[in-house]
């Protein structure tokens, strides 16, 4: 049941949206638009809206409303259009590219790459001073806070794929950087669907090379698949407030150990009892022990930095 419309009341008002979205008035359409979708968050308001917003030239508006269902653009090549066009306004050159790689895209994934290395052309042109500062701030992502480093990260986003690859090989071995944005810059990589061999600086300070396109997603691990498996129909029928708890937790450990998860994480059940302070179901030597409590103390660290940067 709607919040604030009655079914007639909400009806009536989407036709009116409707009307003047049809007849190119587009700041009153988005504004009917936006109040039916604060009201319910159908695919089919965020669309109209974020076509009305785009219309209305409101492009950062539009791309925040367009970020919250961007799968909903997949649907149809016009759909795919509209999120693009809205990414690229906004400089989005790093999201437009991932997007058009994701597999539902194929169909339109040569016209779109096509149009964003257009859109990044004309950006180099346009705003070369911009993307100078993006990236001299983007390079060195490691002298600043965490949270610093995370709004950097998304301003590097606006970069071309060239100047931001440049910076993601600069940062991968970067030892100053948190490692969980190091593993983010390398999933990334992935997403990007970037064939290439880079270095990368682990948790073992440790350097390493990475061919790219062998990467696959975190939850593709051996491990992760376990340990989903234990915490959603084991320990989620025992003790679901604890299995949702430790799920934070066991997502941000998995994040940081990638690519190389399944080297850390050979007994996944018994990883996420050692955590919940449960009893062993499996059976480990000593020495395997050791190394595992050495592992979660290297990224109880980690983490301690990541949510003090937060509270701060």
């Amino acid at each position: 049941m709607s919040d604030f419309f009655s079914p007639a009341a909400r009806d009536n008002a989407f036709k009116r949206a409707v009307a003047a979205f049809d007849d190119r008035h587009w700041s009153t359409a988005s504004d009917l638009f936006e109040t039916l979708y604060h009201d319910q968050q159908t695919p089919e308001l965020n669309r109209y809206l974020v076509a009305s917003l785009y219309h209305d030239q409101k492009y950062l508006l539009a791309e925040q409303y367009a970020a919250e269902q961007d799968p909903i653009y997949l649907d149809s090549a016009q759909h795919f259009q509209l999120r693009l066009d809205v990414a690229l306004k906004n400089q989005q050159f790093i999201f437009a590219r991932e997007f058009c790689q994701v597999a539902q895209a194929d169909a339109w994934r040569a016209g779109g790459l096509a149009q964003v290395e257009v859109a990044e052309a004309a950006a180099t042109t346009e705003l070369a001073a911009t993307q100078r500062v993006i990236a001299k701030q983007f390079y060195h992502l490691g002298d600043v806070p965490f949270n610093e480093q995370r709004q950097r990260l998304e301003r590097a986003r606006q970069l071309p794929l060239k100047l931001y690859l440049q910076g993601v090989q600069y940062l991968l071995v970067d030892p100053f950087l948190h490692p969980l944005l190091r593993a983010d810059l390398l999933e990334g990589l992935m997403r990007l669907r970037v064939d290439q061999t880079v270095k990368l600086h682990w948790l073992d300070d440790q350097l390493y090379p990475v061919a790219t396109g062998d990467l696959r997603p975190v939850n593709d691990s051996q491990a992760a698949t376990a340990i989903q498996d234990y915490l959603q129909n084991d320990l989620g029928q025992t003790d679901p407030v604890l299995a949702a708890n430790l799920q934070q937790t066991v997502t941000l450990q998995l994040m940081m150990l990638y690519p190389f998860i399944d080297r850390v994480i050979t007994a996944p059940v018994a990883w996420v009892q050692t955590i919940a302070g449960l009893p062993l179901t499996t059976l480990l030597s000593d020495q395997d022990t050791k190394t595992m409590q050495s592992w979660q103390m290297t990224l109880n660290r980690y983490m301690a930095e990541l949510f003090g940067a937060i509270d701060h």
